[in-house]
């Protein structure tokens, strides 16, 4: 499997299903701004009211091929298999990618358990054969990474932002974020004193500008 981030804005994206499954994919999508359609005949009612909020579209009837042409991705979550081949078969033919929340093995891609902190992303995989595993770890994980990081990144992105004309080149940017991120500086970062961690890298920043 090849990892891969998608800015998902404004995508239209398919959810074949009106179940629970199909509301947490269908919320999932909503936060990365996706344009979200639903096929199935009938709703959950968070999916009947995200409807009536405007938020989805609904298509109430039942999924019967071809129906996915036009959109970047489709999810399946309606539990009938042969409604998961059948989109299988549109997938290999049109190139859309297709998640199959019901029965993963058909899908031509995961979705990832997943972590948001600040501007921290991490994702836990098992390339759809456990999402309860992968649901384990991302909970370990939320618990082992310290919400500082998240604002650390968001703090060192502006602080180079800012710097920019002193960078001069690659070289010197990839400094940066060695200084960023070094052991010292992290250990600040932790216990939460991120002033401090700033004044060690921009005292390391001016080192490497008088040194050039």
């Amino acid at each position: 499997m090849y990892p891969v981030n998608i800015k998902m804005d404004g995508r239209a994206c398919l959810v074949i299903g009106g179940g629970h499954v199909a509301q947490r994919k269908v919320c999932t999508l909503l936060e990365e701004k996706a344009a979200v359609t639903v096929i199935a005949p009938e709703v959950c009612s968070d999916l009947e009211a995200l409807f009536r909020e405007g938020r989805i579209s609904w298509r109430r009837e039942s999924y019967e091929a071809p129906m996915c042409g036009g959109f970047c991705m489709v999810v399946t979550a309606a539990g009938d298999k042969a409604v998961a081949l059948s989109v299988q078969k549109e997938a290999e033919r049109e190139g859309f990618l297709y998640n199959a929340a019901d029965f993963p093995a058909l899908g031509n891609c995961h979705i990832p358990a997943r972590i948001k902190k600040e501007g921290l992303m991490v994702t836990v995989s098992t390339e759809g054969r456990s999402p309860a595993m992968a649901k384990y770890v991302k909970n370990w994980l939320a618990l082992e990474i310290p919400d500082a990081y998240g604002q650390w990144l968001d703090r060192m992105g502006a602080l180079r932002s800012v710097l920019q004309e002193g960078l001069a080149d690659a070289e010197q940017r990839e400094k940066f974020w060695r200084l960023a991120f070094e052991h010292q500086v992290m250990e600040l970062v932790v216990q939460g004193n991120l002033d401090a961690a700033e004044e060690r890298v921009r005292s390391g920043i001016s080192r490497l500008r008088s040194e050039s």
